[in-house]
C-alpha cells in the first residue's frame, strides 16, 4: 500500500473540521497458539476531531458494498438475499473510541447477533527512554498490560494524536507500533489518508442496518453470551424449527459440527481474560 503520512498543522486542521484521517495498520496474529504461520490483517483506524473508530479493512468494505446493495434493491422494489450463513467473519469487531479513555465496542455473535458494550480500559503506562526509528517516524517505546497480556508501543509525538490500533489509546502521540510479549498480536502503521466523510458512515454494520441498533450488554455478560455460543453455536437455530423434521435437524447438526470445528482452530484471542 501507499504510504501518504501527513503531518502537523494541515492533520489538525482536517481533525478541527471534523474530516476523517484514516491510519493503516497491518496486524499480523496467530489464531491458533500452535500455528506455525502467522496471518495477516489490514486494520484501519479513522480519527476525528473527538472521536475515532477501529476496524477491519474487510469488514468495513463487506459492510459498505452489502448496504449499498440492500438500498439499491429497496429502491428498485426488489428483494435483497442475506450474505450466506457460511461467511465466518474473524474480526467482525468495530472499537469506537471516545473521550477520556471511553470507548464502545461492537461485534458479532454468531451470525445473527449483534452486540455492544461501554468499557473504559485502564491502561496504565509505562513510558521509557527508549528511543527506535521506525519507519519515517522517530518513537518511544511505552509498556501496558491488558486482557491479560503484556504490550509493549512504539508512539510518535510527530502525529499528535493519542490514539492507536484496537483499544488502546492514551500516549504522548500515535502509536506506530504495537505487540504483545509472546508476539501473538502485532500492529504496524504502514500509511494513511485524509477522507471527504464523516465517521458516522463507517460505524454501521451491515446486520444493524437490517435490524436496528446492536444490543447493549455489559462486558461480562458479551463474554457470557460468547462463551455459551462457543459450547452451542446452534442453539438459537435450533429452537426455531420443527424438530420432526428430522432431515433438517441433522443438517443443522453437520452445521454445528463445522462451527465448533472453525471456534476450536481460533483458540488465540487478542484478550484472554
Amino acid at each position: 500500500m501507499k504510504k501518504s503520512f501527513t503531518f502537523g498543522f494541515v492533520l489538525i486542521l482536517g481533525l478541527m473540521n471534523s474530516q476523517v484521517h484514516r491510519f493503516y495498520y497491518e496486524m499480523t496474529y496467530y489464531s491458533h497458539k500452535d500455528s506455525i504461520q502467522p496471518e495477516k490483517e489490514m486494520m484501519v483506524l479513522d480519527v476525528v476531531k473527538d472521536e475515532s473508530l477501529f476496524l477491519s479493512y474487510k469488514q468495513l468494505e463487506f459492510d459498505s458494498t452489502y448496504i449499498a446493495g440492500v438500498k439499491k434493491a429497496r429502491q428498485a422494489g426488489e428483494e435483497f438475499i442475506d450474505p450466506p450463513s457460511s461467511n465466518f467473519k474473524k474480526w467482525s469487531f468495530r472499537v469506537n473510541k471516545l473521550k477520556k479513555g471511553k470507548l464502545i465496542f461492537n461485534d458479532f455473535i454468531g451470525m445473527s447477533e449483534y452486540y455492544n458494550y461501554e468499557e473504559k480500559p485502564d491502561l496504565k503506562w509505562n513510558i521509557t527512554n527508549f528511543i527506535e526509528k521506525i519507519g519515517d517516524y522517530e518513537t518511544q517505546m511505552a509498556t501496558t498490560s491488558y486482557g491479560g497480556r503484556n504490550w509493549t508501543a512504539w508512539f510518535t509525538t510527530e502525529i499528535p494524536i493519542q490514539d492507536g490500533p484496537y483499544k488502546f489509546s492514551g500516549l504522548p502521540g500515535l502509536i506506530v507500533k504495537l505487540q504483545d510479549k509472546e508476539r501473538y498480536y502485532s500492529w504496524i502503521l504502514v500509511g494513511n489518508k485524509k477522507l471527504n466523510q464523516d465517521i458516522n458512515t463507517n460505524k454501521l454494520n451491515n446486520l444493524e442496518f437490517q435490524m436496528g441498533k446492536s444490543v447493549k450488554l455489559g462486558k461480562e455478560g458479551f463474554q457470557k453470551r460468547l462463551k455459551d455460543y462457543e459450547k452451542n453455536p446452534m442453539s438459537q437455530m435450533m429452537q426455531m424449527f420443527d424438530e420432526k423434521n428430522a432431515d433438517l435437524l441433522q443438517a443443522l447438526k453437520q452445521q454445528e459440527v463445522r462451527l465448533k470445528k472453525q471456534i476450536a482452530f481460533y483458540n488465540n484471542p487478542i484478550e484472554i481474560k
